[in-house]
């Protein structure tokens, strides 16, 4: 059982550098393309599968487990008894699961399908995440394609709502993947499963926000820089927007722009990067706009930066002219 542990973990590495690199890959500014679903998608993979398998499938954790040999004997003398059983081929495919005989565990999972006629949805879902695992947990056209059909057959199936939810946050449709994240948390699996997938629910949310921006927390501003200070921004200069709010805490709201003046920026509850975090409608709030010679967001000595208080969701524009200079 140890060598499957330490070849899924492989598998489970690999799935979540799959879905999370494409979506942190910098655009040509440097800044990441989606970092909080990137981030949350690769943590997603990692969490859900170490979770899922040991609490949804038939394998007891909890309890010493016979030999992997007997195990697997047994449950093939079974079907041989019952040939005709599509359970008993459905057991033995997910011994041979277990002990990664991959092309054994996917001739089970075939011969389950054809008795079912292609009219059973786990035989579907084991033969696809059997693909999955044969490709070095990478999810396939033909595996996407059998989760598809167990889905069809059965909504509710936790492996197919899984692995097409992944795929789906990674061809970048969150408001499908969402439903499919959002369903598994209805089927009510461990808390574990519910945290991470809460996570993922609250990241695509904050996505979907920053698509549709809500006028009612919108500020506009034009970013101005004071005469005194032309010429003194640096080569490679980041500017950097914020919003806190005046009580203090993580930013509302960001944006990382280059450092061209005088430029209009509008900021909303679509630019939070915390779920559960971001400009409410009719909120005082301070705005800050820094260059950063360092390219980060922290601030540095001799980092340019102004500051303003507005209201969101003002109609009016505001002038934030950077006229200082950190000591």
């Amino acid at each position: 059982m140890s060598a499957f542990i330490i070849w899924a973990a492989l598998c489970v590495a690999a799935a979540a550098l799959f879905v999370s690199v494409p979506l942190l890959r910098a655009r040509s500014g440097g800044e990441p393309q989606e970092p909080v679903v990137g981030t949350a998608a690769g943590a997603l993979v990692a969490l859900a599968a170490a979770m899922l398998y040991p609490q949804w499938s038939n394998w007891s954790w909890h309890a010493a487990p016979p030999a992997q040999s007997d195990s697997v004997t047994a449950l093939l003398a079974a079907t041989l008894e019952k040939p005709d059983d599509v359970q008993a081929w459905l057991n033995l495919g997910r011994g041979y699961l277990r002990i990664t005989q991959w092309p054994l565990a996917r001739r089970s999972f075939q011969h389950a399908d054809r008795l079912s006629k292609g009219g059973n949805a786990e035989a579907l879902a084991g033969l696809g995440e059997t693909i999955v695992f044969e490709n070095n947990g990478n999810e396939t056209a033909d595996a996407e394609a059998l989760f598809n059909r167990a889905l069809q057959l059965d909504p509710r199936s936790p492996q197919a709502l899984f692995y097409t939810g992944v795929a789906l946050l990674n061809a970048g449709k969150l408001a499908d993947a969402r439903t499919r994240f959002a369903t598994m948390r209805d089927l009510g699996p461990p808390p574990q499963v519910i945290d991470a997938l809460d996570k993922q629910i609250a990241a695509i949310d904050v996505q979907l926000a920053r698509l549709k921006p809500d006028p009612a927390t919108a500020i506009h501003l034009q970013v101005a820089l004071a005469a005194t200070l032309a010429g003194k921004v640096p080569p490679g200069a980041i500017l950097f927007v914020f919003v806190r709010s005046p009580q203090g805490g993580p930013p509302l709201a960001v944006k990382r722009l280059a450092p061209q003046f005088p430029q209009q920026v509008e900021l909303s509850a679509a630019d939070s990067v915390i779920a559960g975090n971001s400009i409410e409608p009719g909120q005082r709030v301070e705005v800050m706009a820094r260059v950063s010679a360092s390219g980060t967001p922290t601030a540095s000595s001799g980092d340019l930066y102004g500051v303003l208080k507005v209201i969101a969701g003002a109609r009016a524009g505001h002038v934030l002219q950077i006229d200082r200079r950190s000591p």
